[in-house]
């Protein structure tokens, strides 16, 4: 799996630390500003680190619930170094 960026990982975090209780946010590449390509490589690399409550994929479309604890530390991690 290819590394994604930081700033893409901070696009994500950000967004779905915006969420109230247990709301998800469908992941659409062209509302966050990503390409598709990488908004996919993104997601899966925080879905695999259990950043996210929950979530859910299908049919190569991503929705993520709130941060978890260590969402919030690794947007914490990403914004400060």
């Amino acid at each position: 799996m290819l590394n994604p960026s930081k700033v893409d990982c901070i696009k994500i975090l950000s967004a779905a630390r915006e969420l109230d209780g247990d709301a998800m946010l469908p992941l659409d590449p062209r509302s966050l500003g990503l390409t598709r390509n990488a908004m996919e490589t993104a997601a899966a690399f925080l879905i695999e680190r259990a950043c996210f409550k929950r979530h859910r994929d299908g049919d190569g479309h991503y929705a993520v619930g709130g941060l978890s604890l260590q969402g919030k530390l690794r947007l914490d991690q990403f914004v400060n170094g």
